[in-house]
């Protein structure tokens, strides 16, 4: 009887701190948060005074629980960045303790099942407004998700912290999006998502001008499908698809005049034409060597600018991705006229101002797939889908062009050396 008493008080005791630890309904950790920044270094001494971070206010939701800083003279937001790690280890650098007064050795294997459980791994994210905003989330985004497919126009972008929510992004709403990212952080597998998404759910009228400035790595598996109109490797290639492009946009304003209508949606057309940059840098003039090659990039540039102003009523839809966001790499044009933006995860506070024009994806985990996804009224994190080299072949094998060479065959044989003619004899005379 005793036993069985026992027993049940322990069970009960587990499943109660359990339910605790699931729930959030311990004590924030704003104490510990101060603490942890204390101890880090981030407080200023100034003579005999200690300039702290002061706490300005706290609130819960359904998430977990966003703190406010004002942060002392003397320290920077970047500062408080370097640390995000110190913060987030230091929070999770912790485990629930089961307040039980028996035997150690009493159901020594039931405590060991249920450590893990009691064990609240939490996740941080920083950004700045003014104040030093800290939010801790009671549970981290997954780090993988499985590709979904599209809906319409719409492409996924990536799970949210809601565990049942899934973020889309509508280009007939926000025709254009900008993308930025370090390398091997997820930014090609998510245009490769996106293509593969679109010539699912839209195959008869999706029309594709794609620009591969990596030598072709990321976007020739889709050279000799129906739906590219034009692909190119090299930049005086990307000057003849642009050019492409503007002309076809061009031919589209003059049908839908004709029509006495606005845009594409009222003249009943469906077709909608995507131009695809992936490393955009490449198509900066101040890189260029030659005066040649500054001109055909000015104008691949002024082709690009034109898309973005003008393409959005006619169908057009331009995503430039870029994996060095420095300077004026992105078209000063193109930025302003694009509305979304995804960024995954940056080397510096300035290259996220590139994308973002505000800092944060240098604060991103080092998870591939981890991105911030930023329209005009909202700016969320999300873990973007990963898609297979078996899905993407799946997907685009039965649009393939079976009797169109791939470029690099035509090269080929255009680059075959031409045999000699054998015109000359040789005579040879007696000595």
């Amino acid at each position: 009887m005793l036993f069985e008493i026992l027993t049940t008080t322990v069970m009960g005791s587990i499943a109660a701190k359990a339910f605790i630890a699931k729930q959030n309904l311990t004590d924030n950790d704003s104490g510990k948060i101060q603490r942890i920044i204390s101890l880090s270094g981030l407080n200023v001494t100034d003579g005999k005074d200690t300039l702290t971070t002061q706490l300005v206010r706290k609130q819960k939701y359904e998430w977990g629980w966003e703190y406010k800083y004002r942060i002392p003279y003397g320290r920077s937001f970047e500062d408080y960045a370097a640390k995000l790690k110190n913060i987030e280890d230091g929070l999770n650098n912790r485990r629930q303790q089961v307040d039980l007064k028996i035997d150690k050795n009493f159901l020594k294997n039931i405590l060991q099942l249920n450590k893990t459980k009691l064990t609240n791994q939490k996740e941080v994210e920083m950004s700045f407004d003014g104040l030093l905003c800290i939010r801790v989330y009671n549970s981290p985004l997954p780090s993988t998700v499985d590709h979904l497919p599209g809906k319409g126009w719409k492409v996924p972008v990536g799970q949210t912290r809601d565990q049942n929510a899934f973020k889309f992004h509508d280009f007939e709403k926000i025709p254009h999006l900008v993308l930025g990212g370090a390398t091997r952080y997820g930014k090609s597998n998510f245009i490769n998502s996106m293509i593969t998404s679109l010539v699912h759910s839209e195959p008869e009228h999706t029309h594709l001008y794609l620009i591969d400035l990596k030598g072709g790595v990321e976007l020739s598996d889709y050279e000799r499908i129906k739906q590219t109109e034009s692909i190119a490797y090299e930049p005086e290639e990307a000057l003849e698809t642009l050019k492409a492009a503007y002309e076809r946009m061009r031919e589209l304003q003059q049908e839908v005049r004709r029509k006495g209508k606005k845009n594409v949606q009222q003249a009943g057309i469906k077709d909608r034409y995507f131009v695809i940059v992936d490393e955009v840098g490449e198509l900066n003039p101040a890189e260029a060597i030659t005066r040649e090659e500054k001109a055909i990039k000015i104008e691949c540039q002024r082709y690009m600018s034109q898309i973005a102003r003008l393409g959005a009523g006619l169908g057009f839809r331009q995503i430039l991705a870029t994996q060095y966001p420095t300077g004026d790499v992105i078209p000063r044009q193109c930025k302003q006229n694009s509305d979304a933006k995804l960024s995954f995860r940056v080397q510096s506070a300035v290259a996220s101002r590139v994308v973002l024009d505000n800092e944060g994806a240098e604060c991103l985990p080092q998870i591939t797939g981890r991105a911030i996804y930023q329209t005009a009224d909202k700016r969320e994190i999300v873990q973007t889908p990963y898609i297979t080299n078996q899905i993407i072949k799946e997907t685009i094998e039965p649009h393939i062009r079976l009797d169109q060479p791939k470029k690099e065959e035509v090269n080929n044989v255009n680059s075959t050396p031409q045999q000699p003619s054998r015109t000359n004899t040789v005579t040879f005379e007696k000595a």
